[in-house]
């Protein structure tokens, strides 16, 4: 297995996971046994070789999302400092409630209001929000197989939940204006 200054591939994607969940970066170097231009180094290396895994093989960007999302790998394994399954289907039990906050943040976004913002609402931060993601966007490519003999049922389903929030938050932020440009003295 690959290793760049002893850190493989899994470990890489769950220290990046767990940074993005709230571990501190010193909890995490003492985790990998690493100085910090050590870790500053391998972050760099990292990057690199991840783009040219990916262009490779996009698998790697899969596993690397999985691994980000449920950052339990390597001697991270027995860390707890990300959430598990429980803890994050909580903040969004089931689809509608991921679908709510998925378009909140994305109508906002729209209106110039900061998505972190709309996500912090809600008690989910990036990391949180990552790990969310990958869980239904499972159950969505799961929904959609229009392999399936009730694909014309489900994606009615799917589009009816969309339409819902995209223009229950349309509604919502139809009067916010953000003047963006106006603290810029040229």
């Amino acid at each position: 297995m690959e290793t760049i200054n002893g850190v493989s591939f899994e470990e890489y994607a769950a220290a990046c996971g767990n940074l993005a969940q709230g571990m501190p970066e010193e909890k995490l170097l003492q985790v990998l046994q690493l100085e910090k231009p050590v870790w500053d180094e391998t972050v760099d290396k990292w990057n690199v070789r991840l783009g040219e895994l990916m262009t490779e093989d996009m698998n790697y960007a899969t596993k690397y999302g999985e691994l980000f999302a449920n950052p339990k790998a390597g001697r991270f394994a027995g860390e707890t400092t990300a959430s598990n399954a429980g803890d994050l289907l909580h903040l969004a039990p089931d689809y509608d409630a991921y679908q709510k906050i998925f378009w909140h943040q994305s109508v906002a976004a729209s209106h110039g209001v900061d998505p972190v913002t709309v996500l912090e609402s809600y008690g989910i931060d990036l990391g949180k929000w990552g790990a969310l993601n990958m869980h239904y966007m499972n159950y969505q490519n799961n929904l959609l197989d229009h392999t399936q003999p009730d694909y014309a049922e489900k994606f009615q389903y799917f589009q009816q939940i969309q339409d819902k929030w995209s223009n229950h938050f349309e509604a919502y932020y139809q009067d916010h204006k953000t003047d963006l440009a106006g603290d810029i003295n040229f």
